[in-house]
């Protein structure tokens, strides 16, 4: 008789199974926001979407704009991805920067994001949305400048600020194709100014 066969996939430790967890309560979370907007989506629905209990959600998160804050960070982390991967194609730093820059800005009329990051200050507050933008985008540009000085191209005034004020004029832009990301007459304008703003800048 032949004994029956056993599996060999090692068995999901509780760490990766809380991580599979929360990985699909955002990719849940991420895809209401984005469709119906925050106001409009209850942590029930979110739970449902994921295929997992109200318990395990709200072992995860204690309230809706926990989910939001993390779908938000979620979403910083993949824009400075998108910026990095542009840049690198530049010839110099200058057309590096030019490419980051409207990356940055055009990331914000992607379906997964507009209408998240336009909900995001008034959901998490104006300060939570700077801390964030902060954490993941001014160390980057900081990075940059420091390159920019060692390349002889003249960084205006102090660099930890310019990168702070870069940052802000950056998220200006990207919150008005947020807000109509559909507007490719606006997107292209809007485009074109923070094209000309950073060439100026940094010319």
């Amino acid at each position: 008789m032949t004994p029956p066969k056993t599996s060999t996939r090692p068995r999901e430790t509780q760490a990766e199974r809380s991580a599979r967890t929360r990985a699909a309560l955002l990719a849940s979370a991420r895809r209401l926001f984005a469709e119906k907007g925050f106001a409009n989506t209850g942590r029930e629905e979110i739970a449902e979407v994921a295929g997992v209990t109200r318990g395990a959600l709200y072992h995860h998160f204690a309230s809706k704009t926990e989910v939001a804050a993390a779908v938000v960070a979620e979403i910083e982390d993949e824009l400075v991805e998108r910026v990095v991967t542009a840049a690198v194609l530049g010839r110099g730093l200058r057309e590096q920067l030019l490419r980051g820059c409207r990356a940055y800005v055009e990331a914000c009329a992607d379906p997964t994001m507009a209408r998240i990051l336009a909900d995001a200050p008034a959901v998490l507050g104006i300060e939570a949305c700077r801390a964030l933008d902060a954490a993941a985008c001014v160390p980057l540009l900081q990075s940059t400048f420091a390159q920019a000085e060692e390349e002889g191209v003249v960084v205006p005034g102090d660099p930890g600020i310019a990168a702070a004020l870069l940052l802000g004029f950056l998220n200006e832009a990207g919150g008005i194709i947020a807000a109509t990301p559909h507007d490719l007459a606006l997107r292209a304008r809007v485009g074109s100014t923070v094209d000309a703003f950073v060439g100026k800048l940094f010319g």
